[in-house]
């Protein structure tokens, strides 16, 4: 018994020496948002977002929000934000976060412009992921939070999902937010 409390304590000990070695950076930041959200396995869906130099560039990443930033689909912003790097070295992992200080500039996408998402894939540690609830009698939705508008496509999507099938989507924006599936690969 005294072998396991002596562990525990020590167990205890190292996790708030490591919760000592945080650091906080803070820094402004220009962001260019990108019109439309994809899906991420960590977040659902996440805001594609290039910072500083990588704007304009082919890189893009992601972060599930931006504090204080009304996100509509359809229309690129650029943003001024303070960026909060959080590093934690006991871990070697590091979370960002961004608040809104100002939209620069929000423009609106030509209406039939496409963009793609990874609607179902194979992630290494997780096995099979589906973005994609529903059914061809009750509609289908991207990750608990986009409505698809599937027309013609309705019966493929709703055959990928069963049988595992690793799937990409091409979009064009609807109505009220959905996503206009226009070809399914």
């Amino acid at each position: 018994m005294k072998k396991i409390l002596l562990f525990c304590t020590a167990a205890l000990l190292v996790a708030c020496s490591a919760s000592d070695d945080t650091s906080v950076q803070t820094e402004e930041v220009l962001l260019f948002v990108n019109h439309y959200k994809t899906t991420s396995v960590l977040h659902g869906t996440t805001l594609v977002i290039q910072e500083n130099d990588a704007i304009g560039s082919d890189t893009f990443s992601g972060t599930p929000f931006i504090e204080d930033f009304n996100f509509e689909p359809g229309f690129t912003y650029t943003l001024s934000a303070e960026k909060v790097t959080i590093e934690n070295a006991g871990t070697d992992a590091s979370t960002i976060q961004y608040k809104l200080i100002e939209v620069v500039d929000k423009t609106r996408v030509a209406e039939q412009t496409t963009f793609d998402i990874p609607l179902a894939r194979f992630v290494n540690g997780v096995g099979y992921v589906s973005f994609v609830l529903g059914n061809t009698n009750t509609g289908f939705i991207l990750s608990r939070e986009i409505e698809i508008d599937c027309r013609e496509l309705c019966g493929q999507l709703g055959s990928v999902l069963p049988n595992e099938e690793i799937a990409t989507g091409t979009f064009v924006h609807g109505a009220d937010g959905s996503y206009a599936l226009r070809e399914l690969y």
